[in-house]
């Protein structure tokens, strides 16, 4: 999954200079929220359940592991 994620374009552009900050984290968050509206007419209330299923679950897995290098 490292490696899908640093290939990512936004990850790319995000991280140019090396500094996360509290916009570039809010920048992101709207850019998966605008390809998730994008998104949802192409699939059914189902699907789109599975979507928000997975992105969330990603967000968990995504939250443990920088919980996980803050206490070292």
């Amino acid at each position: 999954m490292d490696e899908l994620i640093m290939e990512r374009p936004s990850f790319q552009r995000l991280m140019e200079d090396g500094v996360v900050t509290d916009e570039k984290i809010e920048e992101q968050g709207q850019h998966v929220k605008d390809l998730i509206l994008q998104m949802e007419p192409n699939f059914t209330p189902e699907q789109m359940d599975q979507i928000y299923d997975l992105v969330a679950e990603v967000s968990v897995l995504l939250t443990l592991a920088a919980i996980s290098d803050q206490q070292g």
